[in-house]
């Protein structure tokens, strides 16, 4: 009896500490479907782009086609702001991030993007863009 006494402790730890992994486990598989129904996979969307300006001064997008045409213009974005996402056609862009102040270098970059992509361009404190990849929604 004495023996059987010191054991039911470890039993009842045992059957919490099992019923709390379960749950936990249960929980995740519901938050992880949750997030996959608000984000359903992406099929034939157009691409995306923004920009984070973590910078100190401002900054103006243009995303203009190969043959000249501006098909995205977002002007004047303003230091410690992120712009909403603009999309357009599949094809290839030149992306043009300019700046009014002389001591900051203005940049350009050349992206075959195709649907379901995203290319988010971010500058840093720095006012350098630290991104060049288009990443894969």
């Amino acid at each position: 009896m004495k023996n059987l006494l010191k054991f039911i402790p470890f039993i009842v730890f045992a059957i919490v500490l099992k019923a709390c992994t379960a749950e936990n486990s249960i929980l995740l598989n519901n938050e992880a479907d949750q997030l996959s129904q608000s984000n359903p996979p992406c099929v034939d969307d157009d691409p995306i782009t923004r920009v984070i300006n973590n910078g100190t001064i401002s900054f103006s997008l243009d995303v203009i086609r190969i043959d000249g045409t501006v098909v995205v213009s977002i002007p004047n974005i303003p230091p410690n702001t992120t712009t909403s996402w603009a999309s357009f056609e599949e094809g290839e862009y030149i992306f043009s991030l300019e700046s009014l102040a002389s001591s900051v270098s203005d940049d350009k970059v050349q992206l075959l993007m195709n649907q379901c992509m995203a290319f988010e361009i971010e500058v840093d404190i720095n006012n350098q863009i630290v991104s060049y990849t288009p990443t894969t929604l």
